[in-house]
């Protein structure tokens, strides 16, 4: 599907087609916002899901050895995905997913990846590490969409809120390729006090302050590290919007190289002592 292609379908000016829509997540296939947000995505495209078969929580981009047998992708059909698509999962990480979809695992490639909904937030630093960030980086690098979706974490988690603002994003996205991190309050929908346009939060990963050394043995140490670092979460900020109530969209870059200068020309050595 075209830009112009999808745009159209976005806006409802074009019945014809549907947005294939490729779901995966870094928490695994048997997670429940993985589950909601697959589900709600049916209302706006044609969804396939390939998510890892177990947690691959902070694994960024990272896609493994492509030179070894890549992992076998399984079909499931489990009741909490009934009517959202074909659903697979795989041994593998979300950025991994977000490649084989792109390559057109599946017959053809996704008009839109969306990667969640993440059990915690990604603000700040957080968005280099994690997997749920990685994966709609992935996609975008290979030139489709990619989103990313978190929501705060609390008990109860109001998972269905964080899907029906994924829907709104998508009902918004501009019409050339993006990639935008959507972090959600943990709130009922109808609590939510808007959206924002964000920056990135000065916010150490998982507010790591120190990391530190247990010995075990003389020989062995358990790694560990303290947590409450201090953040900056000044307004205009992912981490400020989201402690407000309002959803945070920040959109993102994917890394390129910095334009270099061109070296002076070498002086000339004529009339030179």
């Amino acid at each position: 599907m075209t830009r112009a292609e999808f745009a159209a379908v976005i806006v409802g000016n074009c019945q014809d087609l549907a947005v294939r829509i490729l779901v995966t997540n870094d928490d695994g296939i048997d997670s429940p916002g993985l589950h909601h947000l697959a589900r709600r995505l049916t209302t706006v495209g044609e969804v396939t899901v390939l998510a890892p078969s177990s947690q691959y929580s902070g694994a960024g981009t990272a896609i493994g050895h492509l030179g070894e047998p890549l992992p076998d992708v399984h079909r499931v059909r489990l009741p909490e995905l009934l009517g959202s698509g074909a659903a697979y999962h795989f041994d593998g990480p979300p950025a991994l997913a977000a490649l084989l979809a792109c390559k057109q695992l599946f017959g053809a490639t996704p008009d839109l990846l969306v990667s969640g909904i993440n059990e915690g937030w990604n603000v700040g630093q957080t968005v280099h590490f994690s997997g749920t960030v990685g994966a709609a980086l992935a996609a975008n690098v290979l030139g489709v969409t990619g989103i990313s979706v978190s929501q705060k974490g609390g008990r109860p988690q109001f998972w269905e809120s964080a899907a029906a603002v994924a829907v709104d994003v998508i009902n918004d996205l501009p019409p050339e390729t993006a990639l935008l991190n959507v972090n959600v309050p943990n709130l009922a929908y109808d609590d939510l006090k808007g959206f924002a346009a964000t920056t990135l939060s000065r916010r150490s990963p998982y507010t790591m302050e120190r990391a530190y050394l247990r010995q075990k043995t003389d020989a062995v140490f358990g790694a560990d590290f303290e947590r409450g670092g201090r953040y900056d979460n000044c307004e205009g900020s992912d981490a400020h919007a989201v402690e407000q109530g309002l959803v945070s969209i920040t959109r993102l870059s994917t890394l390129q190289a910095i334009a270099r200068t061109p070296d002076p020309e070498p002086c000339s050595t004529d009339g030179c002592n």
